[in-house]
């Protein structure tokens, strides 16, 4: 009787033996790119358009966005990053066995959230909002809740 799930499991456990044949040769592989997804491919950092619910929302809401997703990236310079190895494993088994590349990429993720908050920002700035001073607020060392400028009154 064949196992339709045999196959797949053979994949997979190839996958990780042609990976660990490749991290035994003593030197550190550089960082894997996958096809699909590479940082080249995105909008420059200016490039965020945003949609249209986006352009509607106000200030406060605005910032709060911008608060969380300030707080989700700024150790991203310090997160330890997934290894060339482990994303080449799951490159090669998701697209073998599908599934998600949720991960494969975090350079090209940290450049689309960057991209999001200037584009916020900006909006900030256009509607004379208080906005964010982003390396400051991004600083791997900053640890308290991230804050708006003050607005300059003329």
């Amino acid at each position: 009787m064949h196992n339709p799930a045999r196959p797949k499991r053979f994949a997979a456990l190839a996958a990780l033996a042609l990976g660990a044949c490749a991290s035994q040769s003593g030197e550190l592989a550089a960082p894997v790119t996958p096809v699909a997804e590479t940082v080249t491919r995105l909008p420059p950092a200016s490039g965020y358009q945003m949609k249209p619910d986006e352009l509607a929302l106000d200030c406060k809401k605005l910032t709060g966005r911008m608060a969380v997703r300030i707080v989700q990236i700024r150790d991203y310079q310090t997160r330890h990053q997934t290894t060339a190895l482990s994303r080449s494993i799951q490159s090669t088994t998701t697209s073998v066995m599908g599934g998600s590349k949720e991960g494969t990429d975090p350079e090209g993720r940290y450049a689309r959230d960057r991209a999001q908050l200037e584009a916020f920002n900006q909006r900030l700035a256009e509607k004379n909002c208080a906005n964010f001073d982003l390396n400051a607020e991004l600083d791997p060392n900053a640890k308290d809740p991230p804050r708006t400028r003050r607005l300059n009154k003329s």
